[in-house]
């Protein structure tokens, strides 16, 4: 969700010096090349990853994708903030207090990534001001925590004006079990069944940030990529 997939920066975190093998962006309209799974978890970080659109397939991933889209049409066109999140939060009517724990969850939120004691406290803070342990509000944790750490890079990106993608890779698994990396440079909102729900609050949010103007103009080229990939899900 947001730039690249449905996916952030911290898939890059484990390239391990190319071992793992890189595929096109074709795999990603492949239904045999399926998310990471996680594992079950009542509390902490673990919950909110088994509770997102971003780890699951099948009637899960569509009924709490549909979740999702619907806190991101909740949000509408946020005003300027001190940053997107800042933005999001009071969008959504949560303290701004909580951006702290969004960005502790953010860099935890990856399967392959260990979270700390204080990380699954942030996380269950976070989840008890959404709501409590429902979908409902696992998906209002979603497009805050996925959005973070994505609307930093593409923000970084634009002020560079280098036209290179916020996430440059995401994961999937082949049908023979292997672990791969997905080039996300044709695709910088993703495509398939998981492609990014909210690309135009993206660039509404990355473009109203201090210094983000100098980029721009890669806008309209990272809309178009994004549109062409939607055209053949």
């Amino acid at each position: 969700m947001f730039p690249g997939d449905d996916s952030m920066p911290g898939e890059v975190s484990r390239a391990e010096d190319g071992v793992m093998e890189m595929a096109g962006v074709d795999v990603l309209l492949d239904p045999a090349f399926t998310v990471p799974a996680v594992p079950e978890a009542a509390a902490g970080v673990g919950w909110i990853r088994r509770m997102v659109p971003r780890f699951c397939e099948g009637d899960a991933h569509a009924r709490r994708r549909t979740l999702a889209e619907q806190v991101i049409a909740q949000i509408g066109r946020p005003s300027r903030s001190s940053s997107p999140t800042a933005a999001l939060l009071e969008a959504l009517g949560l303290a701004p207090g909580l951006e702290g724990d969004v960005a502790a969850v953010a860099l935890a939120y990856q399967p392959h990534v260990p979270v700390p004691p204080e990380v699954d406290a942030a996380a269950d803070r976070l989840v008890a001001a959404c709501g409590g342990r429902t979908e409902e509000s696992a998906a209002r944790v979603c497009v805050l925590v996925q959005a973070h750490a994505a609307m930093l890079a593409l923000i970084a990106r634009l002020r560079a004006a280098d036209g290179a993608p916020a996430v440059p890779v995401t994961r999937r698994i082949a049908p023979d079990g292997r672990e791969i990396l997905v080039d996300l440079a044709a695709a910088p909102f993703g495509a398939g069944r998981h492609a990014c729900p909210g690309q135009a609050l993206a660039l509404h949010l990355a473009t109203r940030q201090p210094g983000s103007s100098a980029g721009r103009q890669h806008v309209s080229g990272a809309t178009a990529a994004g549109q062409r990939d939607r055209s053949v899900r």
